[in-house]
């Protein structure tokens, strides 16, 4: 038993300095934006438009214009859309027990059931499952894009300012050009069209972009909060969800599917542990969908990640 114990720690700090390594990147451009923040008052919402406006769309079509979608994303659009289902019922049940206010509501939407699974659980699964994993990481990675190009929009264009119908808010949702932008990825793809060298060049180097603008977008959003002022309980209760109530319904999920021994069922698990993805602060600062409590629940579960990633990669 304590050879067991030993062997769990060994392991855990082994996975938590690879982490760190993975992380390193991540935590750096966070801080550039949160120092920029501090020194420099900056417009964050005119930032934000151009990232989900002209960077995300670039994004999203070379997303889907370079993964070609099969049956297996069918499957894996199945599983996940099932624990998307699930979290999402979850979350409406805390926030009516919360009374929150609506903005807080679509608030923990967005950082409770949209994931990281792209710039940290790609490698990380990479890292540590390996080349099979890493197809599987990239499958999901699609699949999620295409839920939060669509759905995380909805929630974010739902919950901003005033009253708003459901058909103010799907014609919301419409106007942003991400979901059409991997609509024609999808299609060129599936129909096999090329693109010139020199427009696909172009299109990589503002996918590129995109990533990191946001991060910076996460940064700049934390350097306007004072932690005095984060509510550290529903942050905790969402921070819980990403982390631990997440994985385990996927591991549920994927043992009712009877792959839970699989590979694909523990990259799935694996993946449904990652924290909230930073995606959804350029949402929720673009549509003021209480951008701090979002900002501030992306960050903690990021940090948190480091020590509760080895406890699910040992236990897996």
């Amino acid at each position: 038993m304590f050879t067991l114990i030993l062997l769990f720690f060994q392991q855990s700090e082994v996975y938590t300095m690879s982490f760190l390594t993975i992380l390193l990147p991540i935590f750096s451009v966070f801080a550039i934006g949160y120092g920029i923040g501090k020194f420099k008052k900056l417009d964050i919402k005119s930032l934000s438009f151009v990232a989900i406006y002209v960077l995300c769309p670039f994004l999203g079509f070379e997303t889907f214009y370079a993964n070609a979608l099969t049956s297996r994303h069918l499957y894996i659009f199945a599983v996940i859309g099932l624990l998307v289902f699930v979290l999402v019922v979850l979350i409406l049940l805390i926030s009516r027990f919360l009374q929150v206010e609506k903005k807080r509501k679509h608030a923990m939407l967005l950082s409770g059931v949209f994931l990281n699974g792209g710039n940290l659980g790609v490698p990380v699964v990479l890292f540590t499952i390996g080349e099979e994993g890493f197809i599987y990481a990239l499958m999901i990675m699609v699949v999620m894009d295409l839920l939060m190009n669509s759905l995380g929009i909805y929630i974010a264009a739902s919950g901003g300012d005033g009253a708003i119908t459901k058909k103010e808010s799907l014609i919301r949702t419409v106007k942003v050009p991400i979901l059409w932008a991997s609509i024609v990825g999808i299609l060129l793809n599936q129909l096999a069209i090329p693109l010139p060298v020199q427009v696909e060049d172009m299109i990589v180097l503002l996918a590129d972009a995109a990533i990191p603008l946001v991060m910076i977008v996460l940064g700049l959003q934390l350097a306007t909060i004072k932690i005095r002022s984060i509510e550290f309980r529903p942050v905790g209760i969402m921070v819980l969800l990403r982390l631990v109530i997440s994985p385990l319904i996927a591991f549920a999920i994927v043992s009712l599917m009877g792959i839970g021994d699989t590979v694909l069922g523990t990259v799935l698990v694996l993946i449904a542990a990652m924290p909230s993805a930073a995606n959804t602060t350029i949402f929720s600062v673009q549509f003021n969908v209480d951008p701090d409590f979002v900002s501030a629940t992306t960050l903690l579960s990021t940090i948190v990640s480091l020590f509760t990633l080895p406890i699910w990669l040992t236990i897996l």
